[in-house]
């Protein structure tokens, strides 16, 4: 990928998750699978039919990326 489509693509990411779409698929994540976080209540692993994953906070009703460190944590 060109170097100068790396902020583009960042910014149209960035979009999608705060709206609740995932960021490879599109779909809307309110729809996908959820398992809650037992260590913080407020937090739920939220994976997408694309397996893609991401953390739900319920607090300030945000979507960020998963990382493997986090799905880790579940397991």
């Amino acid at each position: 990928m060109p170097k100068f489509w790396v902020p583009v693509k960042n910014r149209l990411q960035n979009e999608l998750i705060k709206r609740g779409h995932c960021v490879g698929c599109g779909r809307s994540l309110a729809d996908a699978d959820r398992i809650p976080i037992l260590s913080d209540e407020q937090k739920e692993i939220v994976t997408c039919s694309c397996e893609r994953s991401y953390i739900y906070d319920k607090q300030i009703n945000h979507y960020r990326r998963a990382s493997e460190e986090d799905i880790q944590k579940v397991r």
